[in-house]
């Protein structure tokens, strides 16, 4: 992806690739933000059984991308960011969470600049499928190609100027 993402994007996620979260969590890789104004994680259930609840969905900082020191960024709790008394608990329902670079702890001896999703279903009474995609936008030193430089057949680029 390039390092632009509209503030006002839309997803439309229309087969996810979901994983089963029953008595488990989904967590996202760690994203190094450090020259990133934002960060947002999209969650959106999919087949869902209906007497389990998504029981967590935050986002967390680190100090590096192997999670050294992770605590959380957002809360999920009774009256939290997320508030766990009014879950999303069917097909379709979807979390946002957005987090911008000054909510990390960046005064910090070592600096949290590294952020994940996170999300847990404690219960299983059946399938409970969600995908989560965390995307870092704003970005205050554009490039190109960050996943590499073009090799054809096997890194492309597509855009509208190429």
């Amino acid at each position: 992806m390039a390092e632009r993402l509209s503030e006002h994007g839309f997803f439309n996620i229309a087969s996810p690739s979901a994983v089963d979260i029953g008595a488990t969590n989904n967590p996202t890789g760690y994203q190094s933000v450090k020259s990133f104004a934002r960060a947002m994680l999209y969650n959106e259930l999919g087949t869902w059984n209906s007497s389990d609840d998504l029981d967590e969905c935050r986002m967390q900082q680190a100090v590096d991308t192997a999670g050294t020191s992770v605590k959380d960024l957002t809360t999920d709790a009774s009256g939290g960011n997320y508030d766990t008394d009014n879950p999303v608990d069917a097909d379709g329902d979807f979390v946002i969470v957005e987090v911008r670079a000054e909510d990390l702890d960046l005064d910090a001896a070592t600096p949290f600049d590294v952020v994940r999703g996170y999300v847990a279903e404690a219960g299983n009474t059946g399938q409970d499928d969600c995908i989560c995609i965390m995307v870092a936008y704003g970005s205050s030193y554009m490039r190109k190609q960050l996943q590499g430089a073009a090799v054809t057949g096997s890194k492309v680029y597509v855009s509208t100027t190429s």
